[in-house]
């Protein structure tokens, strides 16, 4: 099972912190490590009416609606830049949320 570690180490490092860390947070976003799961986890998307990550359940969470770039979402799918993510980095993220999106 996927861990906000995990998915720190492999997703949000390296693919998000550039345009969502310390340094200038784009959109108040910081998913920085040791900040992430405060900026995500139960906080209200600037964007819609959902929750950034909703615990328990990843097909409500806006981040996922940002990653797979859903209709209806404002501006870009993200990354805005280089490739998406892959299935399986998606995948992994939907399983933490569902699982509860636990900060370990």
């Amino acid at each position: 099972m996927p861990t906000l570690a995990s998915i720190q180490a492999l997703v949000f490092d390296p693919r998000c912190v550039s345009h969502h860390g310390d340094r200038s947070p784009h959109a108040g976003l910081n998913l920085s490590e040791g900040v992430s799961h405060a900026a995500l986890v139960n906080v209200p998307s600037t964007q819609t009416a959902l929750d950034l990550v909703e615990p328990g359940d990843a097909e409500n969470s806006y981040l996922v609606h940002k990653l797979e770039g859903r209709t209806g979402i404002a501006g870009d799918r993200m990354p805005p830049s280089g490739d998406p993510l892959t299935e399986e980095e998606i995948a992994a993220i939907r399983d933490w949320i569902n699982a509860g999106a636990l900060n370990e």
